[in-house]
């Protein structure tokens, strides 16, 4: 058998690629070694999925079934792509895999935003992981748009339930009014309707920004609550019924795809599968266990009654036009994928608290 070498190289005094295929001689099994990365740190739950699962059950899979030897190099928290630069990676070649919170990723992944251009979508993470499963299934554009990034979606996860770290108690949206809350900026426009003063901060910022009185408020995941101690500045942990967004999302880059043995790529995407399945399950298991922690230390955890998420659905329901309109410059079939959406939604047993018209 003839001893047969590809590498894929460096550029520049920037690591490329690293996707390494070694043939050996005297027998069939080849070596793959694939760059992984991303913006955020293990420390948030779908990285944490890829860094163990998925690069264990990859390696030990394709070994099983193929013969051949995969392994990973891992640049997770930003070593080689930012929040906001997985998809510029994989599209560039410098990640093989890329995993992204689109919600950074606007001028690339808009389309991939649809649950966050709906408000009040369901709060459970296991069935929002079943929508997300079944739209990037039945919704080709969803793939069709990340096309002229040279990037193939492996898979879109989902984030915990959002809810609303507070420094005072309320139980109305009416007493949000005048309230300065610490937000991602692209989340103001759930607040100023009702009034509320959005601060745009990054999580990072929000305790000192609660500390000092510039923010009274942290929109964020309930683990937040322990991750970012916001715990410390806060009385009230409100579920605001936001929900659970599909903006979690693992890219890969086609031209690795189509070098690959197809028996390994088929792999690589049935553990991507298997992995947004697990994501979804410990997101929801997680919020279940941070919300007893906190109330049993004294913190108090509520749902937002119907009544008040409906007349804040009302006020926002100008949210999914909005985000049509502006995608309608990309040619993007926007309101056919949220009409989809909020369809699949309602099959998978999930009502919204209004009804959007668009």
């Amino acid at each position: 058998m003839k001893l047969g070498t590809w590498i894929k190289g460096f550029h520049g005094s920037v690591c490329g690629a690293a996707l390494l295929l070694a043939g050996t001689i005297g027998a069939q099994a080849d070596s793959f070694l694939l760059r992984m990365g991303g913006g955020h740190t293990t420390g948030l739950t779908y990285i944490a999925t890829y860094d163990t699962f998925f690069a264990d059950e990859v390696q030990k899979r394709v070994k099983e079934r193929t013969g051949h030897d995969i392994r990973f190099i891992k640049a997770w928290g930003g070593s080689v792509a930012k929040v906001d630069g997985a998809v510029e990676a994989v599209q560039r070649g410098t990640l093989d895999i890329g995993l992204s919170p689109i919600g950074f990723e606007q001028s690339r992944a808009a389309l991939l935003n649809y649950s966050a251009m709906v408000p009040f979508t369901t709060s459970d993470p296991v069935l929002q992981g079943r929508v997300a499963s079944r739209m990037l299934a039945e919704v080709p554009s969803l793939q069709e748009s990340m096309e002229p990034y040279n990037a193939h979606i492996l898979s879109m996860m989902v984030t915990e339930a959002y809810g609303l770290a507070t420094s005072f108690d309320w139980t109305a949206i009416d007493e949000l009014k005048g309230r300065r809350i610490a937000m991602a900026g692209t989340n103001a426009p759930l607040f100023v309707p009702i009034g509320a003063v959005p601060v745009n901060l990054g999580i990072g910022e929000h305790y000192q920004a609660m500390q000092t009185g510039l923010a009274e408020g942290s929109l964020f995941f309930i683990s937040g609550m322990e991750a970012f101690q916001l715990k410390e500045v806060s009385s009230t942990f409100t579920r605001t019924g936001f929900g659970s967004l599909a903006t979690f999302v693992s890219f890969m880059n086609k031209d690795t795809r189509e070098r690959l043995p197809e028996d390994v790529v088929a792999i690589i995407d049935e553990v991507a599968a298997e992995a947004a399945v697990i994501v979804a399950e410990r997101s929801a298991e997680r919020d279940r266990q941070l919300a007893e922690k906190l109330a049993a230390e004294g913190i108090t955890v509520r749902d937002l009654s119907d009544e008040q998420r409906a007349r804040w659905a009302r006020a926002v329901t100008d949210i999914p036009v909005t985000s049509i309109a502006g995608l309608e410059d990309r040619g993007y079939p926007t309101a056919e994928v949220l009409r989809t959406y909020i369809r699949i939604l309602g099959e998978e047993g999930y009502t919204f608290p209004t009804d959007y018209q668009f």
